[in-house]
């Protein structure tokens, strides 16, 4: 090794001298690195594949062509289960595996294993899901899916793509592609190539300087691997040395592998695409082993140089780049002039618009607020989300489009605007089932602020906040039809007085409560508080969801304390399960470097209100978007069922709507972050967003009413004898006409 080395400087002009400086590593340090091939002790993020629950819509036909879709293999019943297989049961197969007795012949029956080795299955009839499973053997669990999307990764604090393989996962071709432009001596030599440290030395001699070092696969992943990629003669003898001594502690395949594994292979944004396979699934949305000849051809041209040779940025010099690579193939025997003359007429890959990279930061942050939470910040793992990307992307969609046409539509908003106000926004929703969250807007635009308003936002919630009120008078002997009178009165406390107003400075006289409810009228809402008592109605804030503090004084009865978003989403899926409350989660599984799991997410709800009382305080909320203050939902295009509540400050700084089906959960707010009024309410607000983006989430579930308890029962209101008919909630005992 000496030898090499001393030949090399005497070539380059250097002195024997050169030798006597420290080497980067220790002998120990070397084989510590070496054995641990700890390359990218990374954490990663996984969105949510294609997901399945009980009750959802299902069509085989269009499952089956999603398996296809995602590269899946329809295997035969009695075939073996691999990673990657799909394939569906018969009825006595099926009725073994779950030993379960509901199962019939006319139910059909799918079981797969995922390309990371989880296994699933559903058993649903023609219509609907009725059943999901998981593990091996297979037990009920409250979900099935597909693979999961790798969206994010980071290296420690560097952000990052990579998905280390084995050499058996590398198509030959790729390989072979690999050594043909990069290195075709490689099986040949001991880690340097003589003729290319003789070009290199010609080249600097007639540079003048050091301007090119002749390196092998080898030296290439020295410099990626222990060293920088500082351009001098002292560096360039570090990565002679460590290059050659590289190759007598590991085989061929291992550099390779490694190799295949670090180099660098772009950028997505802030993150680095790093190793062919990360680069196969952003160039291919494909598996490495699924790359056909081109492909792997085009992955070593750019290995060269990212930026030059990007199919998307550069494609002329790109495809130079990978037919020359294809051409390099042929002449060295590795491709048929058959195979040659196909490959050099393949189209490259169509760029693709990375989904939702305006807002998934922001429901990143959360999943990092939870690991803290977990004692697992920092841990190397794949972390497994309950991000639905293309729902954020739906959220997303929404949110921007509202904003827009209000600040164009708006004299308000445009004065505002000009001014260098900018309109904000959140979206938060999350599944009554599961009690997960599957979609975080923090803001319109993660790039242009990181502050995440979803998150760390406190604002005052205004009338979400009367629901509370409502269940508590409910709670107290009251029912929907209970009178409250509609006037101005004086609220006297601390030897203070305080008098609230409706919105619209009117006053209505005797009318019930629902009524008062759907109208989010403040003084009918402002008396029943004083009626119960602040306490009772700050205890009953307690069990459904809201954390902060609440000052028991009359103003918190029409919402004046701030909330942090997640306490209101926490509240309103409360409702929505009927007085079942469940905290907030994001993360569904955590594997370590090993693939052993080290958390996993099972749903847990614990009964907080009285179910019946809940249950016809929605029956109340329903008529929020029938014939109240978010009536404006049907003019936006919304049909299903569906409970709300609007809520505007009083000074308009803030416009909230918080809705609900049986299924899904999502709030909305509105404002600026300075705190000026907008002028907005969560009518005119809010509302929109929510329909945009429920009308498209909710495709899957049927048009179900909520599973009420046989101990209410639905009955026809006719209010002052209007011949209006309004449906409404009554528990079954108690209440006598």
């Amino acid at each position: 090794m000496t030898r090499v080395l001393t030949a090399f400087m005497l070539l380059m002009g250097l002195s024997g001298n050169a030798l006597a400086f420290d080497w980067p590593f220790s002998n120990e340090e070397f084989q510590k690195k070496l054995s641990s091939k700890d390359l990218t002790p990374s954490t990663r993020y996984f969105a949510r594949g294609p997901s399945y629950f009980k009750g959802q819509i299902w069509n085989q036909n269009d499952f089956v062509a999603l398996l296809k879709k995602q590269n899946y293999r329809i295997r035969q019943a009695d075939e073996p289960l691999l990673p990657g297989d799909a394939k569906q049961l018969n009825y006595p197969d099926c009725k073994n595996l779950t030993k379960s007795e509901e199962i019939t012949e006319i139910h059909m029956c799918w079981m797969w294993k995922t390309h990371d080795g989880e296994v699933y299955m559903l058993v649903g009839n023609p219509m609907e899901i009725e059943s999901t499973w998981a593990g091996d053997p297979v037990v009920p669990h409250w979900k099935a899916a597909l693979d999961p999307i790798l969206i994010a990764q980071y290296k420690g604090q560097q952000p990052i793509m990579q998905n280390e393989l084995k050499i058996s996962d590398f198509p030959v071709n790729c390989m072979n592609a690999t050594m043909a432009i990069e290195d075709n001596e490689f099986l040949e030599h001991s880690g340097i190539s003589y003729m290319g440290l003789s070009r290199s030395l010609v080249k600097n001699i007639i540079k003048r300087r050091y301007a090119q070092g002749g390196s092998t696969i080898t030296q290439q992943l020295v410099k990626n691997y222990f060293l920088t990629p500082e351009k001098s003669i002292k560096r360039k003898l570090h990565e002679i040395y460590l290059a050659v001594k590289l190759e007598t502690e590991w085989s061929k395949d291992q550099i390779l592998e490694t190799y295949l594994n670090i180099i660098y292979m772009g950028q997505t944004g802030a993150f680095q695409v790093i190793g062919f396979g990360a680069a196969a699934e952003y160039y291919f949305d494909k598996p490495a082993k699924q790359l056909e000849l081109h492909e792997c051809a085009l992955l070593a041209a750019i290995i060269n140089n990212a930026v030059t040779n990007n199919p998307w940025k550069n494609p002329d010099k790109s495809l130079a780049r990978r037919n020359l690579v294809l051409s390099k193939m042929q002449e060295l025997k590795l491709i048929t002039e058959n195979e040659y003359a196909t490959a050099v007429k393949a189209p490259l890959p169509k760029a693709h618009e990375l989904k939702a990279s305006e807002s998934s930061p922001y429901f990143f942050e959360a999943v990092r607020q939870q690991l803290s939470e977990l004692h697992l910040e920092g841990v190397a793992a794949n972390i497994y989300t309950s991000l639905d990307i293309d729902a954020q992307q739906l959220a997303q969609n929404a949110l921007q489009k509202q904003i827009t046409e209000l600040e164009k539509s708006r004299k308000n908003l445009i004065k505002n605007k000009a001014k260098g106000l900018k309109l904000e926004g959140l979206v938060l929703a999350t599944e009554n089932q599961t009690g997960l969250v599957n979609i975080l807007v923090g803001g319109q635009s993660y790039r242009t602020t990181q502050f995440n308003r979803a998150l760390n936002g406190r604002r005052q919630i205004g009338s979400l906040v009367k629901p509370v009120v409502y269940l508590t008078a409910l709670n107290n002997g009251d029912n929907p039809l209970t009178e409250v009178i509609d006037q101005k009165f004086i609220w006297k406390y601390d030897k203070k007085t305080w008098s609230p107003e409706n919105y619209d400075h009117k006053y209505n006289g005797a009318m019930p409560l629902y009524h008062a409810l759907k109208e989010s009228l403040n003084a009918p809402t402002a008396q029943v508080a004083q009626k119960l008592g602040i306490d009772k109605v700050i205890n009953t804030a307690r069990l459904v969801g809201f954390t902060s503090q609440m000052e028991p004084t009359p103003a918190t009865s029409l919402g004046a304390s701030v909330h942090y978003p997640l306490e209101v989403l926490d509240a309103y899926r409360t409702f929505a399960n009927l007085g079942r409350f469940s905290h907030s989660g994001f993360i569904e599984r955590i594997k370590d470097r090993d693939g052993e799991v080290i958390f996993n997410y099972e749903p847990v709800f614990e009964q907080k209100t009285d179910i019946d009382q809940t249950s016809v305080l929605v029956g109340m909320m329903k008529e929020t978007l029938r014939s109240g203050t978010a009536k404006t939902a049907a003019a936006y295009g919304w049909k299903k069922i569906a409970a709300g509540k609007t809520g505007t400050t009083s000074d308009n700084k803030d416009a909230w709507f918080a809705g609900f089906t049986p299924h899904q959960t999502a709030i909305i707010w509105l404002g600026y972050d300075q705190g000026v009024s907008s002028q907005l309410t969560g009518g005119s607000g809010a509302v929109p967003v929510w329909v945009d983006l429920m009308k498209q989430i909710t495709v899957n579930w049927s048009d179900d009413d909520f599973k009420f308890p046989d101990t209410v029962e639905k009955r026809e209101v006719d209010l002052h004898g209007t011949n209006v008919k309004t449906e409404l909630l009554f528990k079954r005992s108690g209440l006598f006409f």
